[in-house]
């Protein structure tokens, strides 16, 4: 079925829920260190991502008296989701970078760009390098760190440099971008997917796609070598597999099985399970963790774990009470078995915001439910998607599966939606 953009985004869009003025960011208190002393009911959100932007808007949507307080570092909004077609050539960052001025200006949400650095449940404290913020609620958003240790050679800023990740969209997005650009024709390409779970399933084999495009016709002689550490492409493989037998049969190159162990910047060999490769531009990404912040707040449950666990209903911290934690951080196992993507992270940022807002008000929370869908570019004009609905299993207490699947085919119409759908997102996100 088609559908045009302007309804896309009609369908997919919040109503907005009127507009209030700005707040300005007060001075600390010499006696306290608190900024934005609390007056009445407050929910604080760290981390403004796909998540915790979602969580700020739909909080102040469902009870315009709360006040929301959004925490961030980074005054632009760069979108990770959209991010490939940046290092294949198909868009630009000004593509995908945005500004959040739009939370502020038609919901009234307080946005304060800082770092958090402590937190204080009893007391029920942010702390941030511009002062201390109440609240009674507090909704993390911490988004994924990576592990460089895991991997020999990799953990130091020359080898980090060498070998970017660009699952965090931003400089590194044009760092791989320009290496391609700069490489020479017959030169060879090593883009090294991590062990599950990490943020995007598909990201890596859609990147692996967009490359191998631009090689196709940019870079005659050239290949890139995907080296898996997982047994088989971890989402719409037949899809993926099928692209690359059609278009990049002498291009691309898919090792499963294959976990990169170490790395030499000085001479750019990559050392994976199955053997050493030399590579001319190499896309490294390590093993993935929740974000710094998730540590530093003590919100990990167990010395052992890499993500935090919250609660499956309201997604409200195993840690602490009154902090909810949503997107790429939480645990699989304790949430249940969704994908670590831009759209569950906005969908639990609809989740928290309602739980944070109806047990501040004294209600119960709702069943939770959440969607998911995600296209993938397999080169300029053709996209492959996967979508899926998730429910609460009152048995299980976990998250599962309600419905989902893939697109039958590749097509250039399903590449349509795709800018469809991220036109539609980043407005329900931002708008």
């Amino acid at each position: 079925m088609s559908i045009t953009r302007r309804n896309f985004i009609k369908y997919t869009s919040a109503a907005v829920a009127g507009a209030s003025v700005f707040g300005q960011v007060n001075t600390a208190s010499a006696a306290t260190g608190v900024i934005m002393p609390k007056k009445g009911k407050r929910i604080v959100v760290l981390g403004g991502g796909w998540g915790g932007c979602t969580a700020a808007k739909y909080a102040k949507m469902e009870d315009p008296s709360v006040e929301v307080i959004l925490v961030e570092r980074d005054p632009k909004f760069i979108s990770c989701p959209i991010s490939n077609l940046v290092i294949g050539g198909q868009k630009t960052m000004k593509d995908i970078t945005f500004t959040r001025d739009k939370l502020a200006k038609n919901y009234g949400i307080k946005i304060v760009y800082t770092e958090a650095t402590a937190l204080d449940p009893v007391k029920k404290a942010l702390t941030t390098k511009a002062g201390t913020l109440e609240y009674d609620k507090l909704i993390v958003s911490p988004g994924i760190s990576y592990d460089y240790a895991a991997i020999e050679g990799l953990d130091n800023p020359a080898a980090i440099k060498k070998f970017p990740a660009a699952f965090k969209a931003g400089a590194e997005t044009v760092a791989l971008r320009e290496m391609l650009v700069a490489m020479k024709p017959g030169g060879v390409v090593v883009l090294a997917v991590p062990p599950a779970p990490y943020r995007c399933p598909p990201g890596p084999y859609e990147r692996a796609s967009l490359i191998a495009n631009y090689l196709k016709k940019n870079k005659k002689g050239s290949k890139i070598i995907v080296v898996d550490a997982n047994d088989d492409v971890t989402s719409k493989g037949p899809l993926f597999k099928k692209a690359w037998a059609d278009y990049y049969k002498d291009i691309l190159e898919y090792i499963p099985d294959a976990a990169v162990t170490k790395v030499d910047a000085s001479t750019g060999v990559i050392t994976t399970e199955k053997g050493e490769i030399k590579s001319d531009v190499a896309n490294i990404i390590p093993t993935m963790t929740a974000g710094k912040s998730a540590f530093d707040l003590g919100l990990m449950n167990k010395p052992e774990d890499k993500f935090v666990r919250a609660d499956a209903y309201t997604l409200e911290s195993y840690n602490f009470k009154d902090v909810y934690v949503i997107g790429d951080a939480t645990h699989n196992g304790a949430v249940g078995g969704v994908p670590k993507s831009g759209y569950i992270a906005n969908s639990m940022g609809k989740v928290a915001a309602s739980a944070a807002v109806r047990t501040l008000n004294g209600q119960e929370p709702l069943a939770p439910s959440l969607i998911n869908t995600c296209y993938s570019m397999v080169n300029d004009n053709e996209a492959i998607f996967v979508a899926a609905a998730y429910k609460y299993d009152a048995v299980s207490k976990r998250i599962i599966s309600a419905a989902g699947g893939t697109s039958p085919e590749r097509s250039v119409l399903f590449g349509h939606h795709a800018e469809d759908w991220a036109l539609g997102i980043w407005n329900d996100i931002l708008g």
